[in-house]
């Protein structure tokens, strides 16, 4: 067997298309790195009660809002001494979202309305089968149909539930070039009126939302609200002739969940006592900008690393603050790979290719919060980790695109760095990003947690 043949087999790529055909969602992708962590030891603690901090204790603490988490690993010493080892990255990708009235007739069908999220590529979402995933939010109420408070916060009660409808139920159909000649010459795709998805022919909407409840398996038409997407229903799956590519939705930047978690489940395999406390945090809203509760520009990180810090037994009544100051955040995005058919709209020396390595990403308007202190520690531990490194710059006629790095070390005054997996298409419905290179920053994040006791 060749040393590539062995490579291949070995990387987690097929555990990484399992999970990440469960992460469908922001939602459900939180609920599918709930599952690993709970197989791997790690306790569930509530954001509202105190968290534990005896060293070696697993735990993650999950957002109120069910779209991000933050996993610990506490360690002997307390992060007031030694910092904190965090891997950052996002659980949300551009996609598209039902509106709060979805449903319409048009042309003798009934559709789903929907908007967008993030900067998709909205060609891509064009003639695939869709299916429908998300939460949905019901308001408590007694036998006579009156709504529940609860007495301490005064706000009505409410019941979520995880759905998944996976099969296809709708459809975005494009428009015959006999109707638009030009559209292989300019294939503008308007938002507004190009993106409502075919739900069925028939024209009766109440009829057809019972069909799809049934599907559900929840009354849709009595949801108080609901956060409900639209998903392309091709699993994930190897691609290429050699099988060292995948293809397939939410790889920005669910690739990267992906990675962080794996590393953080295998750093407690190697070295179940750690010196330093280890943390993987993924957040929400990424893709438009972070500045919601559970997004990175939020104070959920904050919060809850202080208050670790502040109960550690090992503090002895330091500041808790202070252990920002030997924190190191590893940022992990994903990065964009040289394209085949378009090489030119990379910098000829800041070329990523995939399956060549991972990536570290610099840019001096800081979109990214990588510097030359933070570049050469990751340099290090790839070093460790026998992992190759290439750097990503933007043409500087092109604009950049940001991350969470900039936003976790304005947060924290923390050292970041902004490392990705090299892939074609970002923001498209199926994307590819290499095997070896999902092994690879595996690799480095796990060496990243261990390297330091």
């Amino acid at each position: 067997m060749s040393k590539k043949s062995k490579l291949l087999q070995e990387a987690p790529a097929d555990r990484y298309i399992d999970w990440l055909h469960q992460a469908c969602t922001p939602h459900h992708a939180v609920a599918a790195t709930e599952a690993v962590l709970q197989a791997a030891g790690f306790a569930e603690r509530d954001y509202a009660d105190d968290l534990p901090t005896a060293p070696g204790e697993r735990l993650y603490v999950r957002h109120p809002d069910g779209k991000s988490l933050i996993a610990l690993v506490i360690g002997e010493r307390s992060p007031v001494v030694t910092g904190y080892a965090i891997v950052g990255a996002h659980t949300d990708s551009p996609d598209l979202r039902l509106r709060l009235n979805p449903l319409q007739s048009s042309a003798g069908t009934t559709q789903l309305t929907t908007q967008f999220h993030g900067g998709l590529i909205r060609r891509s979402w064009l003639d695939r089968p869709l299916g429908l995933a998300g939460s949905v939010y019901q308001v408590v109420r007694n036998r006579r149909g009156v709504p529940q408070f609860n007495r301490l916060t005064g706000q009505p009660l409410l019941t979520r539930q995880l759905i998944r409808v996976d099969e296809p139920i709708a459809i975005i159909p494009d428009l015959a070039i006999h109707l638009d000649r030009e559209k292989n010459d300019k294939g503008a795709v308007n938002p507004q009126n190009a993106l409502n998805a075919v739900l069925a022919t028939g024209a009766d909407p109440n009829a057809m939302l019972r069909l799809l409840s049934d599907k559900a398996g929840v009354a849709l038409d009595a949801a108080d609200g609901f956060d409900l997407h639209l998903i392309p229903l091709q699993k994930p799956l190897r691609t290429g002739v050699d099988g060292s590519l995948v293809t397939g939705a939410r790889h920005d930047d669910l690739a990267m969940v992906f990675c962080g978690l794996d590393a953080l489940v295998q750093s407690v395999h190697a070295d179940a006592a750690p010196v330093r406390t280890r943390v993987a945090a993924f957040f929400d809203a990424e893709e438009t900008g972070s500045t919601t509760a559970s997004g990175a520009a939020s104070n959920f990180l904050r919060d809850v690393l202080l208050r670790v810090a502040r109960r550690h037994p090992d503090s002895q009544g330091k500041d808790a603050e202070s252990a920002f100051a030997q924190t190191v955040v590893l940022s992990a995005d994903m990065a964009h790979a040289q394209h085949p058919n378009f090489p030119e709209l990379h910098d000829k020396h800041h070329a990523p290719l995939i399956n060549q390595g991972i990536v570290v990403k610099s840019n001096t308007a800081d979109r990214y919060a990588t510097t030359g202190e933070t570049a050469a520690l990751l340099a290090g531990l790839c070093e460790v980790a026998h992992v190759p490194l290439q750097a990503f710059v933007m043409r500087q006629d092109l604009a950049c695109g940001t991350t969470i790095g900039p936003l976790v070390a304005a947060s924290l005054a923390a050292r970041v760095v902004d490392v990705g997996c090299p892939m074609w298409a970002m923001h498209s419905a199926a994307e590819t990003l290499g095997v070896q290179d999902l092994a690879a920053m595996v690799a480095v994040m796990r060496t990243f947690f261990v390297g330091g006791g």
